[in-house]
């Protein structure tokens, strides 16, 4: 194949595309519905009533240390007990390392490594306790995600699933003008009646919709990263976004699943003679996508770099497939012969 030949048709493709108004929407609208309006839309009301996982300012001087010792009942403030067992205490602002506690009540305390008996901690950090018939009450788990940071990481991982969509769909509005676009304005004929051959053409026209498609989306997911982290830093302590599985995803994942949807497309497109028609029949394309994610979200597995990758390098080999279909079902011949 010839690359100038390709940059040709493409260049051609590209400019002739400046001038549809349907397709310039599909490149605008889509990428800032899905990077700016919808974060903002299911992000923003979780975010702003979610509490930050912050630890309690709590502190305990180093003056009272207790070691090893035991204690059946009394009441204790500003204490560190150090492998000690205790029962029926009550405790405030103490901290409490490798202990074990009965029948007892703990506020505003720093609670690490602890079994809690048959008791309540209240109002105070904890890490790594086990809780045996007791109560925890505004407590602040250090070093694991809470419910909340846990719903939030799914979410913005579901959030991926749109912008795979993006390079899903937007080819569907493309690709249906590559040849019933031709035909509507009467140039189908002098192209195909050119010196190039049908890879070279199928090339060019793919690569017209390849670039302005994963140019919007790559744009698109700067203002997308920046709001995310913007809304969810507070909560979660860190910027969640970029992380490797949303670069392979949207870096590797969403190039295939595009050259996916604009080779079933460009089939469709020319076997059709209506662009409504090609549009709706292109369209299924979307549904491994969904597909991916619905079986995601049931828990079968979770989306990994591992995973990622593995599914990238499947979607790989059927790009590879429909290409080579592609090839072997063009027939600018009969295209020709149809259409007259």
């Amino acid at each position: 194949m010839r690359l100038d030949r390709i940059w040709t048709v493409a260049r051609k493709d590209m400019s002739e595309f400046r001038t549809n108004k349907y397709i310039i929407y599909s490149l605008v609208l889509m990428p800032i519905l899905i990077a700016v309006v919808l974060p903002t839309i299911y992000l923003a009301p979780f975010t702003m009533f979610a509490q930050p996982n912050e630890p309690f300012d709590i502190n305990i001087p180093d003056t009272d240390i207790r070691i090893g010792e035991t204690f059946n009942e009394g009441t204790f403030a500003n204490v560190t007990f150090i492998n000690c067992n205790l029962e029926n205490v009550v405790a405030e602002n103490c901290r409490f390392e490798s202990c074990e506690i009965r029948s007892s009540l703990v506020r505003s305390s720093h609670v690490a490594n602890t079994t809690v008996i048959n008791g309540a901690v209240m109002r105070s950090n904890v890490l790594n306790v086990t809780f045996d018939g007791s109560v925890g009450s505004d407590t602040r788990i250090l070093g694991e995600d809470t419910e909340q940071e846990g719903f939030l990481f799914q979410f913005i991982g579901f959030l991926m699933l749109f912008f795979i969509l993006i390079p899903a769909i937007v080819p569907t509005v493309i690709a249906s003008y590559t040849f019933v676009g031709e035909k509507l304005n009467r140039s189908l004929e002098p192209l195909l009646a050119t010196p190039t051959t049908d890879a070279e053409l199928l090339a060019g026209k793919s690569l017209s919709i390849f670039l302005p498609t994963m140019l919007v989306t790559w744009l698109s997911f700067i203002p997308f990263v920046l709001l995310v982290n913007f809304l969810a830093t507070p909560i979660i302590g860190h910027a969640p976004l970029p992380d490797l599985t949303w670069l392979i995803g949207v870096f590797v994942l969403a190039p295939l699943f595009c050259v996916m949807s604009i080779a079933l497309n460009v089939i469709v497109s020319s076997r059709v003679s209506d662009v409504r028609a090609s549009q709706q029949i292109g369209s299924l394309v979307v549904l491994p996508v969904v597909a991916l994610f619905v079986i995601s979200l049931s828990g079968l597995f979770t989306l990994g770099p591992l995973v990622m990758l593995a599914i990238s390098g499947a979607i790989g080999l059927v790009d590879v497939g429909i290409a080579y279909l592609t090839l072997k079902t063009f027939q600018r011949e009969e295209i020709l012969v149809r259409w007259k």
